[in-house]
């Protein structure tokens, strides 16, 4: 059984070494590290070059032209050798025996079509600044597809055939891809998530922009709509699309006012960055 871990960075050479050193540290070895350079205009893919020279599992394709993360994935897809695909950014970690436990938890869970990890959130100086509760129970996960995306996209492990019947990511989605496709394989696949802290994400002043949590909502509103237009939930579900595409189209500070006074909730859902 071997494992494709697929990855796109786009001058990404500050935290890339690590990510990168933390797949090649994984107590399974029968791995191969498919990073796609998306036209990176820093050092990323000398960065890339020197750590292939060191270990052939790493396998390095460029785009001539940025291409964006979802087709970048897309691309990596079709050049995976391995049965099965993991996730990994190229800013974030994996605890080295990540890939190990949820192989062998996909083993003797045949039902499981896609596995992710408790995780941990760290600042850009590697401080742990949160540990967000992850649901682990399959069903449980499934009844909370429609509100929120319950898996972290860089912790997944996912049997390969799902990805080839499916066509991979939707090339439309440039945000929330990874929930998109949750949710038209949630119909007839399973998910789970192990409880022990296995990656650690990273969250950069740039992910927590208000511009940038805007957009991916958007997205993410968009997944939960075309889910409901395809039968796969009943259509009060609508109720879980109104509340965010409301948010996601006021002002900053409309927002910011509904959430002191009326929710009294004073920061938004990713920790503050120190």
């Amino acid at each position: 059984m071997s494992i494709s871990v697929i990855m796109s960075v786009y001058n990404g050479e500050r935290f890339l070494r690590d990510a990168v050193l933390s797949v090649l540290d994984q107590t399974f070895h029968d791995i191969e590290l498919l990073v796609i350079d998306d036209a990176s205009t820093d050092g990323t893919l000398h960065l890339l070059e020197e750590l292939a020279s060191r270990d052939s599992r790493i396998r390095i394709l460029t785009n001539s032209t940025n291409l964006g993360l979802t087709k970048s994935l897309n691309r990596a897809l079709m050049h995976a050798q391995g049965e099965f695909i993991a996730r990994l950014d190229a800013d974030d970690i994996a605890f080295p025996s990540r890939l190990e436990k949820q192989l062998a938890f996909l083993a003797s869970h045949p039902d499981i079509d896609i596995v992710g990890t408790a995780y941990e959130w760290i600042d850009e100086h590697g401080n742990v600044i949160g540990r967000p509760n992850v649901i682990t129970d399959p069903d449980d996960i499934h009844r909370t597809f429609p509100r929120t995306n319950p898996l972290l996209h860089s912790s997944v492990l996912m049997r390969r055939h799902l990805l080839d019947s499916t066509g991979g990511y939707d090339a439309s989605y440039k945000k929330a891809q990874d929930y998109a496709l949750w949710l038209r394989l949630a119909p007839t696949h399973r998910f789970a998530n192990l409880p022990e802290i296995l990656t650690q994400k990273r969250l950069s002043k740039d992910m927590l922009s208000y511009a940038s949590e805007r957009s991916q909502l958007r997205f993410a509103v968009r997944a939960r709509y075309e889910a409901l237009r395809r039968g796969d939930y009943p259509m009060w579900y609508f109720i879980y699309i109104l509340k965010p595409f409301i948010a996601s189209i006021l002002p900053r500070a409309v927002v910011r006012w509904i959430r002191i006074h009326l929710f009294h909730q004073r920061q938004y859902e990713h920790p503050t960055l120190r």
